[in-house]
């Protein structure tokens, strides 16, 4: 928690945070008073205080059309009343029970505080993406009462991020903004339509990409020239395990036994934890990044401090430019082993077990399987990949050129 003397100078003063992240201060003079800023460099006062332990946030009011001054005054307002409450024995009606229609920037204190926090598997990553798209793609929107929010607008929204950010983007933020007044709903801060309900979205394809056999060689090669080493291990690790990014990149070494080649994923997305059979090619990286790493509980320390790093979005980029594969994703990475497995003629209950997936019927089957078949699975497709890679990437055509008249 970061706490200065907010004035006029030292709130102009501080630096505007990257993309997708934002920054609070809090005052040193006034309990609760803080001032947030924005990725757009928008400054903003707030009062945020546990009421009765519930975390309790207060909008009140944009920097700099709001003075220091009567931020301050708005905040030892609040104060008071939570003082006098307190000194009632909190008898009485609650003087932060929303009056009116809320903004939308409460609604999602609200729904992260009660709901992502409390429901999430991950609640600092949950909460960090709802912030993000709040912040990203709900600009306009949060400092307006949902009253003030209607359909059209939503409409303009929705085909505006679908033009600049893609489709799959527009659904989403759509979706998000849907489940926010539905909260606002059930929790009787609000009473009014939904404006984004049964709003027509852009029709989505399911994503069937993976590395195709020409492609290999050229990915292998540029993965080899990568000068990234946390973005060349964490690819091959991916690549030859099948998991999840965020599932890599958290790897501590107490979940894996390199004497036995085996990695315990405690946590992963159908928090069902299972075993990965470890191959030589990741036993290495592995090995030769506990010497470096030694000090350290997890696989990709961060430099920055305590925990793991959190993407390798640079170096992932980098790998492709230089393979010339302009669309590919991480995630692709666990589908392309999963299609090798499949063209060598792995089973798909073996399939299943290797990556981790979770299904009513196949649960039972899985959990039958011996890890041998499974790494002799992974062990086969990963040959097959690395015999592929050894193929010399096929020299570009040079187009003719033109004869002049």
């Amino acid at each position: 928690m970061h706490r200065i003397n907010l004035t006029k100078h030292a709130i102009e003063a501080l630096a505007t945070p990257g993309e997708g992240k934002r920054a609070s201060y809090y005052d040193t003079r006034v309990p609760g008073l803080g001032v947030m800023v924005q990725p757009t460099g928008s400054r903003q006062f707030f009062w945020f205080r546990r009421v009765r332990g519930r975390r309790t946030w207060r909008t009140i009011g944009e920097f700099p059309a709001l003075s220091v001054e009567n931020a301050r005054a708005k905040a030892q307002e609040y104060n008071s009343d939570l003082g006098r409450w307190k000194g009632d024995s909190y008898e009485g009606p609650n003087p932060f029970e929303y009056h009116g229609e809320p903004t939308l920037t409460a609604v999602v204190e609200d729904y992260i505080a009660k709901h992502v926090r409390a429901q999430a598997k991950n609640p600092d990553r949950a909460e960090k993406g709802v912030r993000w798209t709040a912040d990203k793609y709900l600009a306009s929107f949060q400092n307006r009462r949902l009253g003030e929010i209607h359909r059209a607008d939503v409409r303009q929204l929705h085909a505006d991020i679908g033009k600049k950010h893609g489709q799959v983007t527009a659904n989403r933020v759509v979706k998000l903004l849907k489940t926010l007044f539905y909260w606002a709903t059930d929790t009787e801060m609000f009473h009014g339509e939904n404006p984004a309900r049964r709003l027509e979205l852009f029709a989505e394809r399911s994503r069937d990409r993976f590395l195709q056999p020409e492609e290999v060689p050229k990915f292998l090669t540029a993965l080899r020239q990568e000068p990234n080493r946390n973005a060349r291990d964490f690819t091959v690790i991916s690549l030859f395990t099948g998991c999840r990014m965020m599932d890599v990149l958290s790897m501590r070494w107490s979940d894996i036994s390199l004497e036995a080649k085996l990695w315990t994923i405690p946590n992963p997305k159908s928090q069902v934890p299972y075993v990965v059979a470890l191959l030589p090619e990741v036993i290495d990286i592995l090995k030769e990044r506990r010497q470096r790493n030694k000090p350290s509980e997890w696989v990709f320390p961060s430099r920055r401090g305590q925990g793991h790093i959190l993407n390798v979005r640079r170096g992932w980029e980098a790998i492709l430019k230089r393979a010339e594969i302009p669309d590919l994703r991480r995630h692709d990475l666990r589908r392309t082993l999963g299609s090798w497995m499949a063209k060598n003629g792995t089973s798909l209950p073996v399939i299943g077990k290797a990556l981790g997936h979770q299904s009513l019927s196949a649960t039972a089957i899985y959990s039958r399987l011996d890890i041998a078949p499974v790494r002799e699975a992974v062990q086969n497709a990963a040959t097959a990949l690395l015999t592929a890679g050894q193929k010399k990437p096929k020299p570009k055509k040079k187009k003719p050129k033109s004869k002049k008249k």
